[in-house]
């Protein structure tokens, strides 16, 4: 079962990549985060005191239509995560042209977020 998942990690991450790279190229637009959920980080803990990431909904206007995505932020303990996951903060978010709900946040773009960002 851990070949498996392992297998299985190795996959999403190599397709989280793939979009990242081509999302390089989308254009931006601001965007609002509406949601924030705390969950546990598993298999992205790089250790026992990263328990926690921030997953965050965010909504964006383009034309007179609403689109949307979420953002997941690098493992952090808890309790920094829950002071972290507040307010509505403005975020900047690649779309793609083609299919505004293909969206992607990408840490590069959102240096001054006040937590750091995974790509994707």
């Amino acid at each position: 079962m851990a070949l498996v998942d392992s297998i299985r990690r190795a996959f999403r991450e190599r397709a989280r990549t793939k979009k990242v790279q081509l999302a390089a190229q989308w254009p931006q637009t601001d965007a609002t985060v509406d949601i924030w959920k705390i969950l546990p980080a598993g298999d992205a803990a790089e250790s026992f005191t990263q328990t926690d990431f921030i997953e965050a909904s965010f909504h964006f206007t383009l034309n007179g239509e609403y689109y949307g995505g979420y953002l997941r932020s690098v493992a952090m303990g808890h309790k920094e995560a829950e002071k972290l996951a507040v307010g509505s903060p403005s975020i900047n978010v690649r779309y793609n042209p083609a299919n505004p709900d293909d969206t992607a946040v990408l840490a590069e773009d959102n240096a001054a977020f006040p937590f750091q960002l995974i790509s994707g």
